[in-house]
This record gives C-alpha cells, sequence and structure tokens, in this order.
C-alpha cells in the first residue's frame, strides 16, 4: 500500500495535538497535583495561573485522540501482515514499538517527573531514582501507547496465524457515508455503553514501566484499532474516499454539541441514578468520538491533497515528537511556575518549546543509531 498523504499528515497532526494537550494539562481550571503521590497524580505539574479555555481544548482532546491514533495505525496492520508475514511483522513491531518503549520507559520518564518529585513531598524523602523506581511499577507519561498498541498488533497478527480463513474475511469496504457512519457509531456505542455498568479504576499500573492511565477505555481503543485494521484490509481508498467524508462540517459540528452534552450533562440530566448518568457520560462520549474522529478525517482528506517539505518533516520526526516531548513540557511548565505572566502565554511558550525542542532532538537522534527505532 503506498503513501497516503492526507492519513499521514493527520497522524502527524494528531501527534502535535498530543503536545498541546500535555501542554495545556498545567493551566486547565481543574487541575490537581497530589504531593503525596506525584508518580500518580493526575497533572504532574499544577500552575496557580489558570485559563479555562484550556479546559476544552484538553477535555474535548480527550474523548476523541487517543482513538484517532489507534485507528489510524490499525489502518496499515492487515497490508503489512500479507506483505511479510505474521512473525516478521511482530518482530519488526516489537523492534519499533517495544525496543523505544522499554529504553526511554528507563531513560526519559525519570528525566520527565524530576521536576514534579522537587513539587512532592517525598522531596526530602531519599534519592529520587530510588524513589521513582521504588514498589515495581512506576509512571511512563505517554509512553503507554506504545506497549499497548504493541499488544494489539500481537494479537492481531496472533489471529491471522491460527485463524487464517477467518482472518481473509477480516476486511470490509464501506460503500457509502452513511455504512461508514453506522460501523463506527455502532462500535462505539456496543463498546462503551456496557462499561457504565462495571466498576472499573481509572488507572492501572501493572508491573515496571506497564501502566494504563484511562484503563476502561482500553475496550474503546482496540475497538478503533481493530476498525483500522478492517478498513485497511478492504479498499480503503474508497473507505475513506473524499466522497465518503464530504459531510466533515456537519460531523465537527456534531462532534462539537456532543462534546457540550458530555461536559454539561450533570446540568443538562439532572436526577439521574449513577448507572444512568455513566451511560449519558458514555453515550454522548461515544457521539463525541466517532463525529470527531470522521470530521477530521474528512478534513485531511479534503486539505492534505499534496506533499509539503514543513509537513514532510513533521510526518517523519512525529513518533520521536511523540516519545521527547514529554519532559519538555515538563520541564517547561516548571520553569515558568513563578513567572508572572498568564496562563495563556505560559501554554504557549511551553506548547511551542516541547514541539520544537522534540522535533529537533528527533531531527538529530534519528542520525545515529537509535534512527533504527525512531
Amino acid at each position: 500500500m503506498g503513501r497516503d498523504v492526507a492519513i499521514d499528515y493527520l497522524r502527524s497532526l494528531v501527534t502535535v495535538s498530543v503536545v498541546a494537550h500535555h501542554s495545556a494539562l498545567a493551566y486547565t481550571t481543574f487541575s490537581s497535583f497530589d504531593a503525596a503521590h506525584y508518580r500518580e497524580s493526575p497533572m504532574p505539574i499544577v500552575d496557580a495561573a489558570r485559563f479555562w479555555p484550556l479546559d476544552i481544548l484538553v477535555s474535548w482532546n480527550d474523548l476523541f485522540f487517543m482513538s484517532l491514533m489507534f485507528f489510524i495505525s490499525g489502518l496499515f496492520v492487515a497490508s503489512s501482515i500479507a506483505r511479510k508475514g505474521e512473525g516478521r511483522f511482530i518482530a519488526e513491531r516489537a523492534k519499533r514499538l517495544g525496543m523505544p518503549f522499554i529504553l526511554f520507559s528507563v531513560v526519559l520518564s525519570p528525566i520527565a517527573f524530576y521536576p514534579s518529585w522537587l513539587l512532592s513531598t517525598s522531596v526530602g524523602g531519599g534519592h529520587y531514582l530510588a524513589s521513582f523506581f521504588a514498589g515495581g511499577t512506576w509512571n511512563t507519561g505517554p509512553l503507554w501507547f506504545l506497549w499497548l498498541l504493541l499488544a494489539f498488533c500481537v494479537i492481531t497478527a496472533a489471529a491471522f496465524r491460527l485463524l487464517p480463513r477467518a482472518m481473509k474475511g477480516f476486511a470490509w469496504t464501506a460503500g457509502s457515508t452513511g455504512a461508514l457512519l453506522g460501523v463506527f457509531l455502532t462500535v462505539t456505542l456496543t463498546t462503551m455503553v456496557p462499561l457504565s455498568f462495571f466498576a472499573l479504576p481509572d488507572s492501572l499500573f501493572l508491573a515496571g514501566p506497564f501502566g494504563l492511565p484511562h484503563a476502561p477505555r482500553v475496550f474503546l481503543y482496540f475497538a478503533w484499532f481493530l476498525m483500522g485494521v478492517v478498513l485497511g484490509a478492504g479498499d480503503m481508498s474508497r473507505s475513506l474516499s473524499r466522497g465518503n467524508l464530504r459531510h466533515w462540517p456537519l460531523w465537527l459540528t456534531l462532534g462539537g454539541l456532543s462534546y457540550f452534552a458530555n461536559a454539561l450533562s450533570p446540568v443538562l440530566f439532572p436526577g439521574l441514578t449513577p448507572s444512568a448518568a455513566k451511560v449519558v457520560l458514555n453515550v454522548t462520549l461515544s457521539l463525541c468520538c466517532v463525529f470527531t474522529i470522521l470530521g477530521s478525517l474528512g478534513v485531511a482528506r479534503r486539505f492534505f491533497t499534496t506533499s509539503l517539505p514543513a509537513g514532510d518533516s513533521l510526518s517523519d520526526n512525529a513518533y520521536g515528537i511523540y516519545i521527547f516531548h514529554y519532559m519538555f513540557v515538563l520541564v517547561a511548565q516548571f520553569a515558568l511556575l513563578t513567572a508572572p505572566i498568564p496562563a495563556v502565554l505560559k501554554f504557549l511558550i511551553v506548547f511551542a518549546f516541547a514541539l520544537t525542542a522534540s522535533w529537533g532532538l528527533t531531527a538529530l537522534a534519528r542520525r545515529t543509531p537509535l534512527a533504527r527505532v525512531l
């Protein structure tokens, strides 16, 4: 399968949105820091300066952008397995995802969380590295995406190996806009609504660097990954054609309305039982996720039609930007804590610094042996 500029550039822009998301976390009105448990704190750095519009950026992103990343990651899995075979595919995925995860979880995570430790109650309790790795588990920030994606790839490749006849039919081409929208909505709602009736932990730390900050959404992420695999195994160019995605303005509007329905659900739907309230949250989350992702795909198909030098550079370095940006974000947020400037300006400084620094570091690292994994 040849390069799809629209999908490639969309993947890069989602990476940029991840940088913006983490850059904004210190400045939302709902940000909180747990000084006694800095490794598990909702936000590693929290500034006294706040800017409420960043609440929308962070909370809307949170409803869709990781699902979109898993979906894009799944689009090229079937073709890669068909071309390389299951064994070689797993080996290359382990090298591309597993090796960076282990290496950078050990090296970058302590660097990233050092500013958070300085703000915690643990700062006077002993050596930083010893305390960071204490207990057998530690926070890797956004690197959790790598190991979970690798796990999804291994499961899918194993299914292709063990059930070859069944997996040959594991392909679908959306012949119309309605079919695409219908499947996305059905799968997402079927995945999320039943979770409303189970008490699941918000986060889960398994062992070592293997943690999940949004544990219940693993099912959602796997569903979107599999939808990517299914579409990629079929005629992806037809399924995600400009014609099928032509309603992107409407979808982005519906995504925005669904976001506000999710955010304001306690006000819009007062007096619900806890289970009913969870159903409403998961339904509106599902609607926001589907419509925003479809709208994003439509924007990409409409506007990203030709390669540009800056876009190609961003695409080439997007993986490294994802890996490296978090330590730059936290260092910059910590450095600006006492700066007497508005929160929006702090956010812009952190975002610009983290993006350019991680972009530059990736470009340099790709001239070294690390190029094999970046």
